[in-house]
């Protein structure tokens, strides 16, 4: 049986407004008319229509389905999984902080990788967590998560969530699913191994099929999908997580607009395969220009390049130089990375005024 947050391991919640595409399924016909949901009439001329059209203010005007049930439809197909081990939410992001409410009471032990994605510190300091942090692992000067010395630190504090990224962010570097397994493996019996794999989508097929248990699969269509404003994403896990993260769901998090937009990327699989095409074109592109300016890379399996300086002064720098210049690139907060630069792969990146600028020439 898993483990959740403590004030949730007795305790079913029952969604009071489940939504009307539930209630067609449960009366077996379509719902004709919406005189029961409180929205808003459609009138002439409105604002959102004259700008956008009829079809969004049509979206914009109608409560989302609560459950997100067509774009389950099709991650379950994308993933080769059951409805029942996908849960949509409002990005990466939410599903963090949803996870860490299913799984962490105050006082509980998270673990995590020092300088890893910061915004999981931040949901797991607003859940009350302890966090234990590790250091990267360097191995011929690449810096990656140390898996073993994760597994570690999650038995040694009895962690309730270990969180890790892969591929990660900021650096860039991926462990395959045979390693992510026996990671698993090591930890507690009750402690949730949370995989961010908002990057995943750059990496092999393979890597991204299936449910792995104990763990919760993170993903979002911010970055091989093209969707970042509109925030969708899912995650897969055994079934018992996503009932509980159902109940306790934001259940409207995810607009009409966000879900129609994300039914029609999944619907065409041939255009998430050019972006990411030409995505790893630029981004080779854009390393090799780097490495030719002498500049120290970590490999890279998603859509960005992360260039490692001598020293955090040498990385502020180059930083504010390009700030100046109106060009935001990202220096990692945690103290351990802030030597690290990490760039987009996006044909910005190549003008010869910003290489010149990262290269410190």
């Amino acid at each position: 049986m898993s483990r959740f947050a403590r004030h949730l391991q007795d305790v079913t919640i029952s969604n009071p407004f489940p939504g009307l595409p539930r209630l067609e399924a449960m009366i077996g016909r379509t719902i004709v008319s919406r005189i029961g949901s409180n929205e808003s009439m459609a009138i002439a001329q409105h604002t959102v229509s004259q700008l956008w059209g009829e079809a969004l203010y049509e979206l914009a005007r109608l409560y989302p389905d609560p459950y997100a049930a067509a774009v389950r439809e099709r991650a379950t197909a994308l993933n080769g999984v059951a409805a029942a081990n996908v849960v949509v939410d409002a990005g990466a992001d939410s599903l963090i902080a949803l996870f860490l409410r299913a799984r962490v009471s105050p006082g509980d032990v998270v673990v995590c990788t020092a300088g890893t994605y910061p915004t999981f510190r931040y949901f797991a300091e607003g859940v009350g967590a302890r966090i234990v942090e590790v250091a990267y692992a360097e191995t011929e000067g690449v810096l990656h998560n140390d898996l073993p010395a994760l597994a570690r630190a999650a038995r040694e504090h009895d962690a309730a969530l270990l969180y890790l990224a892969n591929p990660d962010n900021p650096t860039g570097t991926f462990q395959q699913q045979d390693a992510i397994r026996t990671l698993q493996s090591q930890l507690p019996a009750d402690c949730l191994l949370l995989l961010d794999e908002a990057y995943i989508d750059f990496c092999a097929d393979s890597e991204r099929q299936g449910v792995l248990p104990g763990t919760a699969r993170l993903r979002t269509l911010s970055k091989a999908h093209g969707l970042a404003g509109l925030r969708v994403g899912y995650a897969i896990a055994p079934q018992e997580w996503i009932a509980k993260t159902d109940q306790i769901r934001t259940q409207f998090a995810v607009s009409s607009v966000a879900q129609a937009a994300a039914v029609a990327a999944l619907d065409d699989p041939g255009c998430s395969a050019r972006l990411i095409a030409d995505t790893l074109q630029l981004r080779d592109a854009l390393a090799a220009a780097l490495l030719q300016n002498g500049l120290q890379l970590l490999p890279s399996h998603t859509n960005f390049v992360a260039i490692v300086y001598p020293d955090a002064d040498s990385a502020l720098a180059r930083q504010k130089t390009l700030l100046a210049q109106g060009i935001a690139v990202h220096r990692p907060p945690h103290p351990s990375m802030q030597h690290v630069l990490r760039v987009t792969a996006h044909p910005d990146a190549l003008q010869k005024t910003v290489l010149e600028t990262l290269a410190g020439a």
